[in-house]
């Protein structure tokens, strides 16, 4: 009889260990979720910077005043349209290049701001107009 009571304690030893088990698959799974909401935050910022610093740099480029402060001011502007800070603008030999940065919204804190660099042109102000392509389109 003695192994019969050693075997119903062990069972009582037992009790809640599922629930132990259970709490920890859930712990697991909340960490991996947080993983990867971190991660899919870090992509749309970078991609957000991305757009944003393409489309600050159509917007420079597609100034006609001629004056590089203007089109960095219209960069910048669309810039900041697009949820993104303009931290730099260089408008000059045909082209204006434009840095911008964006934070990534669900981890402010761990990840600093991702940066990306555009360039467009060429840049209309430079001669006043864009100047045609004349003879054979290349092959």
């Amino acid at each position: 009889m003695s192994a019969a009571r050693d075997a119903s304690a062990r069972r009582r030893a037992d009790r809640g260990s599922a629930t132990v088990l259970l709490l920890g698959w859930l712990l697991v799974v909340a960490t991996a979720a947080g993983v990867m909401l971190a991660a899919s935050g870090v992509s749309l910022a970078r991609r957000r910077a991305a757009t944003g610093a393409d489309l600050a740099a159509l917007a420079g480029a597609r100034d006609r005043t001629g004056d590089p402060a203007v089109a960095c001011e219209r960069a910048r502007t669309f810039a900041r349209r697009n949820g993104t800070v303009l931290v730099s603008c260089r408008a000059g030999d045909g082209v204006v290049e434009v840095v911008v940065e964006a934070r990534a919204r669900s981890v402010p804190r761990l990840v600093g701001p991702l940066a990306a660099t555009a360039r467009a042109g060429p840049w209309i102000g430079v001669a006043g107009e864009a100047t045609p392509i004349h003879g054979p389109a290349p092959t």
